[in-house]
């Protein structure tokens, strides 16, 4: 009980109960305590990061200090001092070095800390209008102060809650100080503070538009509404005025799901409640705004928190602060350990010999044993005794100076961290910030980097760069750069007016398009705008723009600087925005009403007949429109490349052959593409239609199949008009960044919430992907369902790893439960089973392994059940490990979490996690390394974060030069220390100056960071080397003087030489020795390195020197007896000769025969230091014979090659304007460091890959094709894949262009280009004869080469899977019906060559 009353100094813990918020209604009695306070209590909204507050400081410092093995053994001894058997000194002074090292350490902390309390504050004291003067009767008076509390105590009287007077209005308030149940009022940009439920906003039908990237990852918006019931409520009076309560879930992690209920005890104006019950309104996530989402394009929301703090969904996906510690650090406590116990095996030697020796001379009456007859003569006693003494003198074997050293020398690196201006942001002059200095050697030795996506590896920026239109493609040049030497007519300079005004305006477009953005303007383009002479191609260029005007969801508003343009996507942004930059700006859409004007000014108004909608499977979206002019109806549609062509009508070879080119040549500069049709529909025709999809509209059952079905009547016969070219731009240097970290043997996993599709395409562009590699796709669910993501990887592994006998084993090995626990029915075959399936033939593609190895892609679904199922999760921990990279798609903030503890836990490796968003803050903690990115997504990111960056590209210099020389620089002189222990200048420079490369060969050579990452450097071996050379130097520091002075010498002054002489030179030596060590372990030399060696040498003979000069000291005289015999110097030199002579053999010998890696660098940068590694063919990643460049747990491909670059046998880079080139230097001027750019020599060598395009299996289905086309998505997210190339033979660009002999390729997986056979001649040529050609018979020639064309163009798509519904995953069945279909057709089409043969014959 009394616990229970402390209790009330400090707010109860939430509980994670279901709730009820009321609003203008008092809580019934039930839930209200004795003292009239509600028994739920709920949690503010103070969000913290920091580790420690002022109570907790120093008991939770002091915890962590004393993990450490020395710190603890070193407390021991100075409560042992405090005995008088065991004193030496005085025991403050005994530990006053323990605590000096305790509080420099306390205050390190403290210090770290404190930034992070201040970050804290900041965002806690951000501000939002909240609803004042009124009541709230769901918190109780949180803010009171504990004396307050404490008098409530006591007296025993409730709390009563004060409320002011006045009437309601907004007020700005504290985030901190928001709390459930508060009514909350946003405005357009604004971050969100809390959960909030949508009451009514400032637009139509109460829609806003959030962005969630800061949540999820993805940068498209989304559109949020409230319920009909609340939209009425806009001033301070309705809402307290209304009343009705929230019957909420509990708080729940689950990012894209919420459940609850709006009550109206006393219903609603209009609507009264019925029969006494109260109006009941179900509500879902669509009416919630989450906190960290940011409010776009609307004017103002109001709305009512729930969720609050640590309840919300953001911080439920987010974990505590972790304490972490270095790897080297916690590998130093079995080594102290060690120390110990040799310690203690000393003072057990030394107890014994004090039993045996006193045993002897107890009964002698020995003068030296100072017996005095008490009880404590006993021998037994003293040998404890002495064994505690032993301890307290041989203590220096456990250095305790080493802790602060090392603090020392890590305080030092964090500063030449943040002092790196190659690190420092120009733009926003932002450096590279250590906020946990203890962790900069773990730098040297990630093996794994999980990187979110949205904002870390891009801008969140997309920008329309080409156009292909009418088979002529437009390059998008700037008007300043190129001027148009042709006489333009008055017309076209008021289009380019119009334009340049639409420009102007279009700089207020969403946030998925950044006001940076250039218009969109190509002068070839004006000009063939005006070319009357090609009236065809004019018409080409106005569909195509109009299409891009009229195709899309946005949402337009208009403000005093010009068109608001509201997308949920931001390629859609980008394509109506050029369009707009082009003169067809979209204005307005009503409900039956398109309005769009044209380069002249002229507003055009469309009847909007339908919209066709785009879905991840249709892969396309179409909109119907009446012409206001003829009333023609048009049915535009844009597309994936695969998904138009495969509906366009016959006739258009030359559109289809040239697009696709122009396509490929897109997709090779990393732009994401799409295609673009048209069609004119007969009004009956339509109509006859729009009955059915009215119909498939309004059914019950299987509505989605049956309007996929009428959508896709509808959407044939297409007429091709283009494509696009969007660029989806990546930060500067990203793609060398992420190739450099792959020779270095890191493995780089991408964990966002964005759709598949969009990944894979940045996994292209950023070269984490490469076309020589196979992507085994898994999307599934729970196990026992048919395709469940465990029977997914099964047999992806069995498929791609089936020979390694390791992977059989673990496959027979894992216990997993039977199937009947979890399903009673049986489960359907699946096609993927059937290593020989319909599919995997027809596309051609083999299953061996590729050059480039495998990469995995599964979703958050399949993530989750494998995360779940233990049997799952080792194994999908044993596939992503054996894949290249590993992409994970729709991830929650937690499953991001648990992907990198899966690996940490299970692999035991050094991982690093990089994101910039507050979805990042779980897996930033989680990982042993988190790098925060300082982007557009707020600061929770970086203020969980060991290190803050401003780009992810400065990742490689953070981890292949600060990262490396920490490694290197703490363990040699950690190593040193316990070969030394004694502080000293020398070991230290080894910590702060040491270094094995240049930061540029750092750099260059990539492949020798996994000196790290195999923590060569510091193993147990090693130390156990040094242990063992401090052993025999010891030794010898000890008997070459013993020997050399034992007998005697009689020196200039006529005496022999004593113990002080003998000892003199005895320690003389080992400083002199220790130092010349270190030295000679160092591997550079500057003029710090010489100070601190020789300068520590030299401070030894001074001090000696004026030491005996003193009369009071007890070498008094001994000057000249010391310095002046030659038994001295001649000890001197051979303790350091016996001493340092092995080590320097075994290296020297080690070098010769056989070096390492570090040492082959070093020995070429000795005889030319400015070698260049990069063009250097030795050290190309092809070439390169430095060791494996894969990470330890891939031995099986240890022969894969790496190619980061996608290219087809031509040297191929992408634009200068998304990544810096890599065939050039970068200039000394360029705000990218110095990144190693890519050799000609390189890219012609990686570009050499046989198989053509990657290959994409996808587990679920068994289908294998060649990665080829585009997957554009909208709401749904967006997407690119690499196009393998076009082998096409030289065509006239014209309808009877002659062409050459066909030429086959055996086992091609390209596309073959479609020839336009019109003559006989050509039918001759694709026959292969020479057969004269009678002159009655050319027509029905020309028909037997649009066959035989038809038959060319149907083994075409089948071979690389152009038919979406053979690749499609979801469709299994339905791909299986349409093979039927197709064999059908192809046995027609293969009987009328037969008939056009028997003609020709």
């Amino acid at each position: 009980m009394l616990l229970d009353k402390i209790n009330l100094l400090r707010p109860k813990k939430p509980q994670g109960l279901a709730r009820q918020v009321y609003v203008n209604e008092t809580l019934p009695k039930s839930k209200l305590d004795a003292k009239g306070q509600p028994l739920q209590r709920y949690v503010t909204n103070k969000v913290k990061t920091s580790k420690y507050s002022l109570l907790t400081f120093i008991p939770k410092n002091l915890y962590e200090q004393f993990r450490r093995v020395a710190n603890f053994f070193f407390l021991a001894l100075v409560i042992l001092q405090w005995f008088p058997e065991f004193l030496t000194i005085n025991p403050v002074v005994a530990a006053l070095p323990m605590f000096i090292i305790i509080s420099i350490t306390a205050i390190k902390d403290g210090f770290e800390d404190w930034k992070r309390h201040v970050t804290d504050k900041t965002l806690n004291n951000r501000k939002t209008w909240t609803l004042q003067n009124w009541q709230n009767y769901n918190c109780s008076d949180d803010s009171m102060s504990t004396i307050q509390r404490v008098k409530s105590f006591f007296t025993r009287k409730p709390i009563q809650r004060t409320v002011q007077s006045g009437e309601p209005e907004w007020q700005k308030t504290l985030w901190k100080d928001v709390r459930v149940g508060d009514f909350i009022k946003l405005e357009n940009d604004d971050f969100i503070p809390a959960d909030v439920l949508i009451l009514s906003t400032s637009e139509p039908n109460s829609l806003c538009y959030v962005e969630t990237k800061n949540l999820d990852g993805e940068t498209n918006l989304k559109i949020r509404q409230t319920v009909p019931e609340t939209d009425h409520i806009s001033t301070p009076k309705d809402c307290a005025s209304i009343k009705f309560l929230v019957d909420s879930e509990p708080p729940t992690t689950n990012l894209f799901s919420y459940n609850a209920t709006l009550v109206f005890p006393e219903g609603l104006p209009d609507r009264p409640r019925a029969r006494g019950s109260a109006i009941k309104v179900p509500i879902n996530l669509n009416a919630m705004l989450l906190r960290g989402c940011v409010l776009k394009n609307t004017e103002w929301v109001i709305g009512l928190v729930v969720f609050t703090g640590t309840d919300t969904k953001l911080a439920l996906n987010s974990g505590k602060t972790p304490s972490k510690r270095s790897r080297i650090e916690k590998q130093m406590n079995p080594q102290i350990l060690i120390n110990l116990f040799l310690m203690v095996i000393l003072c057990t030697l030394c107890a014994i010999g004090t039993k045996i020796w006193e045993s002897i001379y107890v009964n002698k009456d020995s003068p030296f044993l100072n017996q005095k007859g008490t009880s404590t003569d006993k021998p037994g006693y003293n040998a404890f005794i002495a064994f505690w003494n032993a301890m307290v003198t041989f203590q220096n074997i456990v250095p305790i100076s080493l802790y602060l050293s090392i603090e020392f020398i890590k305080s030092v690196q964090a500063f030449f961290i943040y002092m790196d201006d190659e690190m420092r942001y120009a733009k926003t002059d932002t450096p590279c910030i250590p906020k946990n200095w203890n962790l900069s050697d773990d730098l040297g030795q990630i093996e794994y980097i999980f990187s979110d996506k949205t904002g870390t590896l891009t801008q969140n920026v997309m920008e329309f760069r080409k156009c292909s239109i009418g088979g002529k493609i437009y390059h998008g040049t700037p008007p300043e750069t190129k001027k148009i030497d042709v006489d333009i007519s008055e017309k076209s300079k008021k289009k380019k007016d119009t334009s340049s005004t639409a420009s102007n305006s279009s700089n207020n477009l969403d946030s998925s398009a950044e006001p940076e953005n250039s218009p969109f303007f190509d002068a070839e383009l004006l000009i063939d705008m005006n070319n009357s002479k090609n009236l065809k191609h004019i018409e080409a260029i106005k569909d195509f723009w109009i299409l891009l005007a009229v195709c899309h969801t946005v949402l337009v508003s208009s403000t005093p600087e010009g068109e608001v343009y509201k997308a949920q996507s931001p390629d859609e942004a980008a394509l109506v925005r050029a369009a707009k930059d082009i003169g067809y700006a979209f204005r307005s859409r009503e409900s039956n009403i398109i309005v769009i004007t044209d380069p002249e000014g002229k507003e055009i108004q469309y009847e909007l007949l339908n919209i066709l909608e785009f879905t991840s499977a249709r892969k396309r979206m179409s909109i119907l429109l009446k012409s206001p002019e003829d009333g023609t109806i048009t049915l535009f549609c844009k597309g994936a490349d695969n998904v138009i062509f495969e509906r366009l009508s016959a006739g258009q070879d030359y559109m289809f052959n040239t697009t696709g080119e122009h396509l490929e040549e897109f997709a090779k500069e990393g732009l994401r593409t799409l295609c673009l049709a048209k069609k004119t529909i007969d009004i009956k025709a339509y109509e006859k239609w729009n009955i059915e999809y009215r119909e498939a509209s309004t059914s019950i059952v299987d509505r989605e199949s049956r309007i996929e079905t009428v959508c896709d009547q509808i959407e044939q016969n297409l007429s091709l008009l283009g494509a696009t070219a969007i660029e989806d731009r990546l930060q500067d240097g990203v793609p060398e960044c992420i190739a450099t970290l792959k020779r270095a043997g890191i493995k780089i996993w991408v964990l966002t919430g964005d759709k598949m599709e969009t990944a894979i395409s940045i996994g292209f562009s950023t070269c984490l992907l490469s076309k020589d590699m196979s992507l085994i796709i898994v999307r599934g669910g729970a196990y026992g369902e048919s395709g469940s993501a465990y029977e997914q990887m099964r047999n992806a592994m069995e498929k791609f790893f089936g020979t390694d006998p390791e992977i059989q084993q673990k496959i027979r090995s894992t216990e997993v439960p039977p199937l009947n626990q979890f399903s009673s029915t049986p489960r359907n075959s699946t096609s993927h089973a059937r290593t020989g399936s319909i599919y995997s033939m027809k596309s051609g593609v083999s299953t061996s392994p590729r050059a480039g190895g495998h990469a995995l892609v599964i979703d958050g679904v399949a993530l989750k059940y494998a995360l779940e199922e233990p049997w799952s999760r080792d194994l999908l921990l044993e596939l992503a490990c054996r894949c290249k990279g590993v992409i994970c798609c729709r991830v929650s903030p937690l499953q991001k979490a648990k992907v990198v503890e899966l690996v940490k836990q299970g692999k035991s490796v050094m991982t690093c996690a990089i994101g910039d968003g507050a979805n990042d803050v779980s897996m930033i903690q989680a990982a042993h390394v988190g790098i925060g990115v300082a982007g557009e997504e707020g600061l929770q990111a970086v203020m969980a974060s060991d290190y803050a960056i401003a780009q992810f590209r400065y990742l490689t210099r953070l981890l292949l030069v600060h990262g490396h020389y920490a490694y290197v620089r703490n363990t040699s002189m950690i190593l040193n220390f316990f070969y030394k222990n004694l502080i000293g200048v020398a070991v230290l420079a080894i910590g702060v100056f040491d270094r094995d490369l240049s930061d540029r060969v750092a750099i260059e050579v990539p492949e020798l960071y996994q000196w790290g990452i195999f923590q060569k450097a510091f193993s147990m071996l090693r130390f156990f080397i040094y242990m063992a050379e401090g052993l025999y130097q010891s030794l010898v520091c000890f008997f070459v003087p013993y020997f050399a002075y034992q007998k005697g010498t009689v020196n200039n002054k006529g005496f022999q030489p004593d113990s002080l002489e003998m000892g003199s030179t005895m320690a003389i030596a080992c400083i002199m020795l220790a130092n010349l060590f270190v030295g000679f372990n160092m591997q550079s030399w500057t003029v710090f390195h010489f100070v601190a060696v020789f300068g520590s040498i030299a401070l030894v003979y001074i001090y000696v020197a004026v030491y005996t000069l003193l009369p009071f000291s007890g070498l008094y005289g001994y000057e000249e007896t010391i310095y002046g015999n030659a038994v001295f110097w001649l000890c001197i030199i051979l303790i350091v000769v016996l001493s340092i002579l092995p080590r320097y053999l075994v290296r020297y010998i080690q070098r010769l025969l056989k070096p390492h890696d570090i040492d082959i660098v070093q020995e070429i940068c000795k005889q030319d230091p400015n070698h260049d590694f990069i063009h250097d063919r030795n050290f190309m990643p092809y070439a390169t014979n430095l060791r494996r460049q894969l990470t330890r747990d891939s031995n099986h491909t240890g022969s894969e090659s790496m190619k980061p670059f996608n290219s087809d046998g031509d040297v191929q880079t992408p634009r200068a304007s998304f990544a810096t080139d890599r065939t050039m230097p970068i200039l000394s001027d360029s705000d990218t460091p110095s990144v190693p750019s890519i050799p000609m020599e390189y890219l012609a060598a990686s570009s050499d890959s046989p198989e053509g395009a990657a290959s994409i299996t996808y587990m679920r289905t068994g289908v294998t094709t060649s990665m080829r086309g585009y997957a554009f998505s909208q709401e749904e997210g967006t997407g690119r894949m690499i196009m393998p190339s076009l082998r096409r033979r030289k065509t006239n660009p014209g309808p009877l262009g002659r062409v050459s002999a066909i030429n086959y390729e055996s086992g091609s997986l390209r596309r073959r280009s479609l020839p336009d056979v019109r003559s006989a001649r050509d039918v001759l040529d694709i026959l292969g004869g020479n057969i004269p050609v009678i002159e009655g018979d050319v027509e029905d020639v020309k028909r037997a080469g649009e066959r035989i064309r038809m038959v060319q163009f149907t083994e075409s798509i089948k071979g690389d899977s152009v038919n979406s519904s053979m690749i499609s995953e979801y469709d299994a069945d339905t791909s299986e019906n349409n093979n039927l279909s197709n064999t059908n057709t192809a046995r027609e089409e293969q009987k009328a060559v037969d008939k056009i043969i028997l003609l020709l014959i």
